[in-house]
């Protein structure tokens, strides 16, 4: 006769059947299910009979999307420095039912305590300023390899870089320079890495403008490196090298969200740049 018992496997409980030989003779035969393995009885008196089917186990799939809003209004990667987002929607998918899942943050939010049906949450009644990440990990319950999976998404913070062209601004006033500034192009950066086409006519200079703290640039055009200098702000003037007993300050730049901070100012060494062929590369 057949005897039924358990087999904990890997954290789940399948069927462990064995067929007594009897007076017959011979071994006992087992028939054990394992993970992704199913066995069903389906002997009947005049014979011992199983069919045996595979359930490939399926590894957990989180997919989480984050959308940041300020007042309303959806903000994209990078944020712009002196933007408050003030609400954080999250919303994910699993490719398959969880029995548990947690929402946590690196940025000191609260997390939620979520139920295993949910797959939403939103924060709302924010002051975020800096970089914060939100990850999403759920559980399948099956205590397999695959069970368990977590997905990360990302607020960061960058701010602009500035890139036009005006006349040479060695001995030029830092006041004129942030005049100028109105008419620049530009891009939100999280760093000095940068590529693109230098413009500018006769008697016209092409600039780039960065935060300082993404520190000093190397600018490379093909295989020829150089082609700006970074200038120096000394008494509200503009140098390109500093002379004895100059003391170099800061350049400020206030964007359009009102955050101010130290910027690098560099420029062509020449000008009539215009080449929309072989750009600038930024390092």
């Amino acid at each position: 006769m057949p005897e039924f018992d358990d087999c904990g496997c890997g954290g789940n409980e399948f069927p462990l059947i064995t067929v007594d030989p009897g007076n017959g003779g011979g071994k006992p035969v087992s028939v054990i299910a394992g993970p992704g393995i199913e066995v069903v009885d389906m002997s009947d008196a005049n014979e011992w009979k199983f069919e045996v089917s595979a359930a490939p186990l399926i590894d957990l799939d989180v997919d989480l999307t984050l959308i940041a809003k300020k007042a309303g209004v959806a903000k994209a990667n990078p944020v712009l420095k002196g933007v408050v987002i003030d609400a954080v929607e999250l919303d994910w998918t699993t490719n398959k039912d969880i029995v548990s899942q947690t929402l946590t943050n690196n940025g000191g939010l609260t997390p939620p305590t979520l139920l295993a049906a949910d797959r939403s949450f939103d924060y709302t009644g924010q002051n975020i300023t800096t970089n914060i990440s939100f990850t999403l990990q759920g559980n399948d319950g099956l205590g397999q390899p695959g069970s368990i999976d977590s997905d990360t998404k990302q607020i960061f913070f960058g701010n602009n870089m500035l890139l036009g062209v005006e006349e040479d601004f060695t001995n030029g006033t830092s006041g004129d320079l942030t005049t100028a500034l109105a008419g620049f192009s530009k891009v939100v950066k999280t760093s000095r890495a940068h590529t693109y086409f230098a413009t500018g006519a006769a008697n016209e200079h092409h600039f780039v403008l960065y935060p300082k703290t993404y520190g000093l640039a190397t600018f490379t055009k093909g295989i020829f490196t150089g082609g700006y200098v970074r200038l120096k702000l000394v008494l509200g003037v503009f140098k390109q090298e500093l002379g004895i007993g100059d003391v170099e300050v800061d350049y400020m730049v206030t964007n359009e969200e009102g955050f101010a901070e130290a910027y690098y100012v560099y420029m062509s060494l020449y000008d009539n740049q215009n080449d929309a062929v072989t750009p600038f590369i930024i390092s």
